[in-house]
């Protein structure tokens, strides 16, 4: 496993101060989502631009803050939509600027305000899942360890075992074994740390692994087809040993609002 050691410094580092900002409620954790969100669009950009795709990184970047802000509860909608407005106002001007050639990267901010924004922003729901009266952690502990251990579980053993690519043309490294082993591996902690959801069945919590696993890898998928059209290993440089901001979120991005709807129409039904 090559650069393990690098990877786990880089985790050590990082993740106390993530734990601390989710344990320190929604807000906060908003500040958090929405800095990887801005630091996130400057490299989707920068990969579309060798596609010949101009466009300005603060468009997709101020979208995506909009929708984070607006989950966290620090807004009003009213405060949204002129934000909104604005971001807007700044398309229109792109336009003119460029004399019609930003045109064909509109579908970038449009596309990058809901990757970046919108779906990781599901992360400040979790908190409404736990206990009555007060926003409550563990459930996005929860959300987040069951991704974090499918990714790991994923990376480790693919890189040990991996003998059967799982698509060599999206992403050469990634193998059958290694999905296997991260669906396992989710669906084991899902079931280990379910009573960090209180009122979560054992079917819930073995379907939540489940769904965790397969939306994880397929956005880690996504991500990936983005860099291959780019020509290039890791959207950027942000974490050492893990790649960019966008190399960390691809598996939250998708597997965070899966597991919200799931684990909410869950909760509801019982």
């Amino acid at each position: 496993m090559p650069g393990l050691g690098k990877r786990l410094l880089t985790a050590g580092v990082v993740l106390p101060p993530v734990l601390l900002a989710i344990y320190f409620g929604p807000k906060l954790m908003a500040v958090l989502l929405a800095a990887f969100a801005l630091w996130g669009a400057r490299e989707m950009v920068r990969l579309h631009r060798v596609r010949g795709l101009q466009v300005p990184a603060w468009l997709p970047g101020a979208g995506a803050l909009i929708l984070i802000v607006s989950y966290s509860g620090w807004i009003g909608i009213g405060v949204a939509a002129g934000l909104l407005l604005v971001v807007l106002v700044g398309i229109i001007t792109e336009l003119f600027r460029r004399n019609g050639s930003m045109l064909s990267g509109l579908p970038v901010v449009v596309l990058g305000s809901v990757y970046l924004g919108l779906l990781p922003a599901h992360l400040l729901r979790f908190y409404d899942l736990g206990r009555v009266g007060r926003p409550d952690p563990w459930p996005v502990y929860y959300a987040l360890l069951l991704i974090w251990g499918c990714d790991t579980a994923a990376y480790g053993i693919g890189s040990i075992l991996g003998r059967h690519k799982l698509w060599p043309r999206v992403s050469p490294s990634k193998s059958w074994e290694g999905a296997a082993a991260g669906l396992v591996g989710s669906v084991l902690l899902a079931v280990a740390f379910g009573r960090w959801v209180p009122g979560l069945s054992l079917g819930a919590q073995i379907g939540a692994g489940i769904l965790v696993g397969v939306a994880s890898q397929l956005g880690d998928l996504a991500e990936s087809l983005m860099k291959r059209e780019a020509a290039t290993k890791d959207s950027g440089g942000f974490f050492p040993g893990h790649g960019g901001v966008l190399d960390r979120l691809d598996s939250i991005i998708l597997a965070a609002p899966v597991l919200y709807y799931w684990l909410r129409w869950t909760l509801r039904v019982s």
